[in-house]
């Protein structure tokens, strides 16, 4: 016993041995039993999430997409249509990126949030929306109506027209993160400046960005009131004249604001508190600061250049050519359709390569869709979180012989791709009830159980999206309130004002001009005879300018 208690005073080489193996199984045990906390921690506070938390909400808004374009979309198809709902008659009742965004902000209508078009000299865009008075103003919209609701918010990509075009540095109020493309820089894919947070970065060409926003910084400051002063503008903004910036694909921006927006989904999934995403990428808006108006030829390949993994991806990809497509005869139309010339083979092939540079934009953000959808499983999140993809109006390509618009009341610019995946959201549902953008406002705030701070004149669409109850069969406003610009310029000659109604079978359309369109969409989906002049339908007309005029005004339970 005394030498075995001298062996270890000595520290000898057994006794060493055997308290470095206790050491060891000391600290095994400790990081054990440790580790045991931390699981037990973590499964308590995904339970606890999952038991108390609200709902996350990531809302997807492209520019300028068109319902047939989802089938280029395998992400959307599948992770969102496919695992979701799909409203099948949903409206931009103003088919204009300005007001019908506004419109989602607002949960109001053009004519209530008093946001008639993209600029200011048009009574819309940024700078109205931030003069508004009282509870008209950006201060009272969505972000903030979902950061009262206990949602941290973000909003990457597009904001309203003429953002950034003066004060770069502004962050609206309502969002917690920020990154805001600049006017006019939003419509170029590869040189562009955005704000993060109230810090400016640019990609590509700082230069020619800058340009870009000088662009939008003299239009705002002295808003052109000839196409003449217009080309002026250009003339002295781009130099030289035949440039346009880089083209690196590694800053192709819906791959950059994609990752903004996965960033944000993968910090905020790791909190209690949920968190409502607004990404709005610019994609597949034309790149209009290359190629606005034909004022210059434009940026070599098509408008919009896709990126490169994609750009030849759609070259076997035919154009769609619906009844409409080149329409024959429009001398039924009003006067601003009825002189268009018949589309030349040329131009059809301007299109038919514009629409795939369209499709290889949007597989850049169907890919931005994946990535969101795979940080939210990887943390366990997606089947908490309702995902919405949508766009903020359609387009026309060559329906009614318009090469590239929309603002017209025709049905391709309309008529919008929707659909929504979420908690309670049965797969592979169809709403096949008229809805609009309004209607999408409710339908987030009812999500985050928000309240808004204005009178809404849409309905939540979730008990209908759920299966639990249907929608009513009502009547859908169209309201174009100003024109597109305050002068003429060659390809928009056409986007004049109007009003109308769209009903369960028909649509009426009164111009400021005075001419007066009807079509029977039962009969006639494609819109090919106007039957506005046909005395038998004298009293029809007259019921439809009724409900028109009275949609015209309506505010709140009237316009639903």
């Amino acid at each position: 016993m005394a030498g075995l208690f001298t062996n270890l005073l000595e520290g000898s080489p057994s006794w060493q041995w055997a308290t470095r193996k206790l050491a060891w199984l000391g600290c095994y045990l400790l990081l054990a039993f440790l580790a045991a906390i931390s699981l037990a921690g973590n499964a308590r506070a995904k339970q606890s999430k999952k038991a108390s938390a609200k709902p996350n909400i990531v809302l997807v808004q492209v520019d300028d997409a068109v319902r047939s374009d989802i089938a280029h979309m395998p992400n959307v198809s599948r992770l969102i249509q496919g695992g979701g709902a799909t409203l099948t008659n949903y409206n931009s009742p103003y088919p204009l990126c300005g007001p019908a965004r506004a419109s989602l902000l607002t949960g109001q209508l053009a004519h209530n949030n008093q946001m008639m078009g993209n600029f200011e000299d048009t009574d819309g865009g940024h700078f109205v929306f931030r003069s508004l008075p009282g509870d008209l103003n950006q201060r009272n919209s969505l972000g903030r109506w979902m950061q009262d609701a206990g949602y941290a918010t973000a909003l990457v990509g597009k904001y309203l027209n003429e953002y950034g075009a003066v004060d770069q540095y502004e962050v609206p109020p309502g969002w917690d993160r920020w990154v805001a493309l600049l006017d006019n820089s939003t419509y170029d894919y590869f040189n562009y400046g955005f704000n993060v947070d109230g810090r400016i970065k640019f990609r590509g060409d700082q230069n020619y960005a800058k340009q870009h926003i000088r662009l939008a910084t003299k239009g705002y400051e002295n808003p052109p009131r000839s196409f003449a002063q217009l080309l002026a503008y250009f003339r002295t903004v781009y130099r030289p004249w035949d440039y346009f910036g880089t083209q690196v694909y590694r800053n192709y921006s819906g791959n950059v604001t994609g990752s903004f927006a996965v960033k944000f989904v993968k910090r905020r999934a790791r909190h209690r508190k949920p968190f409502f995403l607004y990404y709005a990428p610019p994609e597949p808006h034309a790149e209009d600061t290359n190629h606005v108006q034909g004022i210059r030829e434009g940026a070599p390949g098509p408008d919009p250049r896709p990126p490169h993994r994609y750009k030849e991806a759609f070259d076997d990809v035919p154009l769609p050519r619906t009844p409409s497509f080149n329409e024959a005869d429009v001398s039924d139309k009003a006067s601003n359709v009825r002189d268009l010339p018949l589309l030349t083979e040329e131009e059809i092939g301007t299109i038919q390569d514009n629409y795939r540079g369209r499709l290889g934009a949007l597989r850049s953000i169907d890919n931005q869709v994946g990535r969101i959808a795979d940080a939210l499983k990887k943390r366990g999140e997606f089947k908490n979180t309702y995902f919405v993809f949508m766009s903020d109006n359609g387009y026309l390509q060559g329906e009614h012989r318009l090469s590239a618009s929309k603002f017209m009341p025709f049905e391709n610019s309309v008529r919008i791709p929707a659909m929504v995946t979420g908690p309670g959201i049965e797969a592979g549902r169809e709403v096949t009830r008229p809805t609009m953008d309004v209607d999408m406002t409710a339908t987030l705030l009812k999500m985050a159980g928000a309240k808004p701070g204005r009178t809404l004149d849409g309905i939540s669409l979730l008990p209908a999206l759920k299966g639990k109850k249907g929608l009513p069969q009502r009547d859908i406003p169209l309201e174009a309130l100003r024109p597109l610009f305050t002068y003429s310029t060659p390809l928009t000659a056409y986007d004049l004002p109007y009003y109308g109604v769209k009903t369960s079978r028909y649509k009426y359309v009164n111009w400021s001009f005075g001419d007066k369109e009807l079509y029977d969409l039962k009969e006639d989906p494609d819109e090919l005879e106007n039957l506005a002049g046909d005395p038998a339908r004298a009293e029809l007309m007259a019921e439809l300018e009724r409900k028109a005029a009275a949609l015209r005004t309506c505010v709140g339970s009237q316009c639903r």
